[in-house]
């Protein structure tokens, strides 16, 4: 833990009381993603959709930089921390989960995705000592995948099966990719940097990744040929990258990781309401049942003693941890 007494990070902040709201932002940020996820696709090739995601949020990212006046991180630790950051939280889930929905429905997508609170937790214990296992939490863990096997269980079938189980294979391993750079950021990057220069950085950085992905492997960037797609890439990096990584760094400097990416909770009731409403997927038994035991899961991980010894442990934050001077 850090010692109270020790002078703060530069960029430390302390909770306002709108974090909550914020919360509902961003769960409705990205929530909304998967949905326009699965409609861009359709006419676009994966890399381009990422590429065209960012190019619309980093826009928005050097806008909010200049109104804000926000000065961006110098420093040759902190920029090649960003550029960590842009491969595990931004390159490969965002291409990943849009290549997933290629051949899953949009909510399936987002309840997988909800494992990443696991993986917060796991990679917080074993790889930054960030965090601490209990018993409960261990529990949680396996409860949570076995609602993902159950969910699986009633998602695959068809001609299309292989490219389903890839699919949920992709979201999962994106879903680790996530959890890594949540942990990663709450003990390497949290406090020395603005979140909204930590936003763009991590943005800006992965854009032309992205672009060279695109064009070694495709021959180029698709433009959006059908307003459909022009509108869902122009939600996806406004609304889901560059609004909510806003949110989403700003919750983070204030908040722990294994907190903040409890916002899977509502992101899932929104994901799987657009799809539902929107598209038209269908709600099976297994998926609901399944979708309860990933609920039960992510609160039984986020609960650091038993619950009748601390019934309000998933709403508290955490003990800052300590954070080694770079």
């Amino acid at each position: 833990m850090r010692d109270a007494a020790a002078p703060p990070l530069p960029h430390e902040q302390r909770e306002t009381g709108v974090e909550p709201v914020l919360f509902v932002l961003l769960a409705c940020a990205w929530g909304s993603s998967y949905l326009f996820i699965k409609i861009g696709v359709e006419t676009l090739p994966v890399l381009s959709l990422v590429t065209w995601r960012l190019v619309f949020g980093t826009a928005l990212l050097v806008a909010a930089v200049l109104v804000l006046r926000v000065r961006l991180p110098r420093d040759r630790s902190l920029l090649a921390r960003l550029v960590v950051l842009s491969v595990v939280n931004i390159v490969v889930p965002f291409v990943l989960i849009t290549w997933a929905e290629q051949s899953i429905d949009s909510g399936l997508a987002s309840i997988l995705n909800a494992t990443t609170p696991f993986f917060t937790l796991l990679l917080s214990v074993l790889a930054f000592n960030a965090d601490r296992m209990t018993g409960i939490r261990l529990g949680g863990l396996f409860v949570g995948f076995a609602g993902v096997i159950v969910i699986s269980s009633g998602s695959i079938g068809g001609p299309d099966a292989l490219g389903q189980i890839a699919g949920i294979v992709a979201v999962v391993i994106a879903s680790a990719s996530y959890g890594l750079g949540n942990a990663f950021f709450g003990r390497q990057v949290r406090g020395r940097v603005d979140p909204t220069a930590a936003a763009l950085g991590q943005v800006g950085i992965a854009l032309p990744m992205v672009i060279v992905l695109s064009v070694v492997t495709t021959g180029g960037v698709a433009v959006p040929s059908v307003p459909e797609a022009l509108f869902a890439v122009a939600w996806l990096g406004i609304v889901g990258s560059g609004i909510a990584y806003l949110l989403f760094f700003r919750l983070l400097a204030v908040w722990n990781p294994t907190r903040v990416s409890l916002v899977t909770y509502l992101m899932q009731v929104v994901a799987v309401g657009l799809g539902v409403v929107v598209l038209g997927e269908p709600l099976t038994v297994e998926f609901l049942a399944g979708a309860v035991l990933v609920v039960l899961g992510i609160a039984m991980v986020n609960l650091r003693s038993a619950p009748w010894r601390r019934t309000a442990a998933i709403l508290e934050p955490e003990a800052e941890v300590s954070v080694p001077e770079p």
